[in-house]
């Protein structure tokens, strides 16, 4: 089953909920069945329909963003419609300038990871490209006194297409660069783009430990994150307004 196409059948209804047959039947009528068939196609692949939607849920869940639909049954779907607020806030990131993509990086670990004395580097490094560092403290929940600091390095870049195995493997070797002397300090480095990371770089990524964050996964940090994002950065009004 396809999610554009279910996107595209949900997006603009201004509904909290639908039921499965009907859901399933404006697929099918999407795909170009006439009403005839594709009540015949829902009624016989609906359970087929709720097991998809639910894995979609999950996996939607572990990548901490939303998906088109929060519940599905075989009587009904419930709409997610934070899912379309979030997909028109990427929108906007992806043409947003490239200046104002990194300092809204720089704002987004500030309050949505918690970095103290974050800097924008703009440094063009041997290895690859440096574009913010910080810091996160490591606080006691109790006392609030900090016993020590993770320090943070990243990449933001304002891509169309996605990132690549080449700018991975310059991120590798930065990050393989900052630990000298066989000292290891602690450290987290993140990548972040307006588009997405392609099947090898998101291996890298995993394989090496890093955070990398798509447009997707940064429009819903700021949805879940607007209000106090509002009062660091005009930026954040251009891409909810």
């Amino acid at each position: 089953m396809d999610n554009n196409i279910f996107e595209k059948i949900i997006k603009g209804k201004n509904i909290d909920k639908i039921s499965s047959e009907q859901c399933l039947t404006d697929y099918y009528m999407y795909q170009g069945y006439n009403i005839f068939k594709s009540v015949e196609l829902a009624q016989n692949n609906i359970i087929n329909f709720v097991e998809f939607v639910n894995l979609s849920i999950k996996n939607s869940k572990e990548l901490n963003v939303p998906y088109i639909f929060s519940f599905a049954s075989q009587n009904i779907v419930v709409i997610n419609n934070d899912y379309f607020i979030i997909k028109e806030i990427w929108k906007k990131l992806i043409v947003l300038d490239w200046k104002k993509f990194e300092q809204l990086s720089l704002i987004i670990i500030e309050i949505c990871f918690g970095c103290i004395e974050t800097v924008l580097t703009q440094s063009i490094i041997k290895d690859g490209r440096l574009d913010f560092e910080g810091k996160i403290p490591i606080n006691s929940i109790s006392t609030k006194k900090t016993y020590g600091f993770i320090e943070v390095y990243g990449v933001s870049t304002r891509y169309s297409a996605d990132v690549g195995s080449l700018d991975m493997k310059c991120f590798v070797l930065f990050a393989n660069s900052k630990k000298k002397n066989n000292v290891h300090p602690s450290q987290l480095f993140m990548f972040f783009t307006s588009s997405d990371f392609t099947k090898s770089s998101r291996k890298k990524l995993i394989d090496n430990g890093f955070i990398g964050l798509n447009g997707f996964q940064l429009s819903t940090l700021i949805y879940e994150h607007k209000d106090q994002l509002r009062e660091k950065s005009e930026i954040i009004n251009e891409l909810l307004e």
